[in-house]
């Protein structure tokens, strides 16, 4: 069965997915919310790329995608992020030189750590003259006996997210406009005596 949905709102602002054990890669079509400003997928077992697409989040100010299982290299156009305070890459398997310039020369080694396929920056690991390409990854060995109970369709959460959020705002209005009627019926015949 395949969903379709037409349409995530764009004034969503921040996403926190830590700490959920979601599986997968990260969609290139997150790159599609351009009011973003956080972005929180740490602590998952998230694999693949990091995608180019997060460039377009030209407002981001925070990316956290630490704790995850993430490969190859930071895409350089990450560097054009020029609202970027936060960045947290740390404790995955990514490797070749980090992006430089803007925000990235701001940001600490701690940023990269555990990522030993890295060099450059603030890493004690230099890049070698000329080198273009990734260094070798290391043998990481990853287990796939046990299959996930779902298959995460990041379409779906997003959705559902500003669904949920949506209905919160609508209800919580509901809510206040029937205590505030009631509070002026209770009040007003209370003190009208």
């Amino acid at each position: 069965m395949t969903r379709e949905y037409a349409e995530i709102s764009d004034v969503l602002m921040v996403i926190d997915f830590s700490n959920n054990k979601f599986e997968g890669f990260i969609p290139e079509l997150i790159g599609d919310l351009k009011s973003l400003r956080i972005l929180n997928l740490s602590n998952n077992f998230l694999n693949g790329s990091i995608p180019p697409s997060l460039a377009n989040l030209t407002v981001l100010e925070s990316l956290d995608l630490s704790l995850n299982n993430l490969t190859g290299e930071i895409p350089q156009q990450l560097a054009s992020l020029t609202f970027l305070e936060v960045f947290d890459a740390s404790h995955n398997r990514l490797s070749g030189p980090i992006p430089r310039g803007t925000q990235f020369d701001t940001f600490g080694s701690n940023s990269f750590a555990m990522n030993e396929g890295l060099c450059g920056g603030p890493l004690p690991n230099k890049c070698t003259i000329g080198e273009s390409t990734t260094p070798p990854l290391l043998s990481f060995k990853v287990d796939n006996e046990e299959e996930s109970l779902f298959d995460l369709d990041w379409k779906i959460v997003l959705a559902g997210t500003g669904v949920g959020f949506l209905v919160g705002v609508v209800l919580g209005n509901l809510i206040i406009d029937e205590k505030s009627r009631w509070f002026s019926w209770v009040f007003g015949w209370c003190c009208a005596r």
